[in-house]
């Protein structure tokens, strides 16, 4: 086994999620399959590890998958944080003194997860 075909299988399964407790394998897979742009047998033979070798354009694939999914997320962290701010904003408004801690909580929950959109 190669270290393309164990990065294809691990880069599938991450592709895979998020997926529940009774999600079944083969559904993982198809979702896996459809992000990377892959048939379903490749991606179930590349997934259990049982390809022989791999096609460059199979791995810049998947890489690119995730790649496209990891700032899909990043983006998505960033609109969220956004919100938050701006939720603070208007509780700070529309409760003046009395909800100062919430609207401060607010602010640091956005200040967070604007760093978990940045990769801190």
């Amino acid at each position: 086994m190669t270290a393309f075909v164990l990065e294809a299988s691990e880069g599938l399964r991450d592709l895979a999620r998020p997926f529940s407790a009774g999600d079944p394998v083969k559904a993982r897979i198809e979702r896996a399959a459809r992000r990377a742009g892959l048939s379903y047998w490749r991606a179930f033979d590349l997934w259990y590890r049982k390809a022989r070798r791999v096609q460059a354009a199979e791995i810049e694939a998947i890489r690119a998958a995730r790649a496209a999914r990891s700032r899909e997320s990043s983006d998505e962290l960033a609109c969220l944080a956004a919100e938050f701010e701006a939720l603070a904003e208007r509780v700070s408004r529309l409760a003046a003194r009395s909800a100062g801690a919430d609207a401060d909580a607010l602010r640091t929950l956005a200040r967070r997860t604007r760093g978990l959109a940045e990769g801190e």
